[in-house]
């Protein structure tokens, strides 16, 4: 009896160092809400995607852009094993390991009326209608915020598009994005927008795995040390931060009926 349970424990023992091996070779599938010059095909800019995929180079992945529907169903159903754009204006999930933020959104109030560059804060809009992406309006942070009323937009776009027809006066944007929209408008000799000097929100982007996969905090832990030594050489600015010199990586296609309007 003794020697069967002996046999038995040597061989769940394999199996266990075997999965873990499976585990560690097998294609890791991660998904990200699709988002303009952040997160998306491998025909866009996805700015978002090129860091992981450099953090995590020594291992086979792939990165889906798609819905947030999607990108949630596929993480309950097992389909991914974890998702890229975890945003700290949302609690994290128990059943989630998460990494150290790796990339971060900083969310500054915008408007063609220069006084807003003097903005320092969300309560100076008190009562106004403010354009904001959903992707943000839709978190814990922002829903608790009640000194604006918010006009939610799809994406970038429809929120600059909702500020040059004059639905909203100010709209609460990525600083990164409005920099680039500022190249498209001083491209065509129209005024650039008026951006406030520090941020209303700080947002935070951390990879969540999910914590049942057996290698997640390897994963989030690799994510960690590659990222640090990225950003102690050029590699992660490059990627992350678009030229001041270059052109927008804004689609001018997509924006040009707006640019006209402005």
């Amino acid at each position: 009896m003794g020697k069967r349970w002996c046999l038995q424990a040597v061989v769940a023992l394999v199996l266990v160092v075997s999965g873990s091996k499976v585990s560690a070779e097998e294609q890791l599938r991660l998904v990200g809400n699709q988002v303009e010059t952040f997160i998306n095909d491998n025909q866009q800019a996805s700015r978002l995607t090129a860091l992981i995929e450099t953090a995590l180079k020594d291992r086979p992945l792939t990165i889906t852009a798609t819905t947030q529907a999607w990108s949630g169903s596929g993480l309950r159903s097992g389909q991914f094993d974890g998702y890229i754009d975890h945003y700290s204006l949302d609690s994290q999930k128990q059943d989630y390991e998460y990494s150290a933020p790796y990339a971060q959104i900083q969310l500054h109030i915008a408007s063609t009326d220069s006084k807003v560059a003097e903005y320092t804060r969300l309560d100076q809009l008190n009562r106004k209608r403010v354009g904001l992406e959903k992707r943000f309006a839709n978190t814990d942070q922002v829903r608790s915020q009640r000194s604006v009323n918010w006009a939610r937009a799809q994406d970038f776009f429809n929120n600059i598009e909702q500020l040059a027809e004059q639905r909203v006066n100010y709209i609460v944007a990525d600083k990164i994005m409005l920099d680039e929209m500022n190249k498209m408008l001083v491209a065509i000799d129209q005024e650039p927008l008026y951006i406030s000097t520090t941020p209303v929100f700080t947002v935070n982007v951390s990879l969540g795995m999910r914590a049942a996969l057996p290698d997640a905090k390897a994963i989030t832990d690799e994510l960690n040390r590659n990222i640090e030594q990225m950003r102690q050489s050029d590699a992660y600015s490059l990627i992350y931060y678009p030229s001041p010199s270059a052109a927008s990586i804004l689609d001018e296609a997509i924006y040009e009926d707006v640019l006209k309007r402005w």
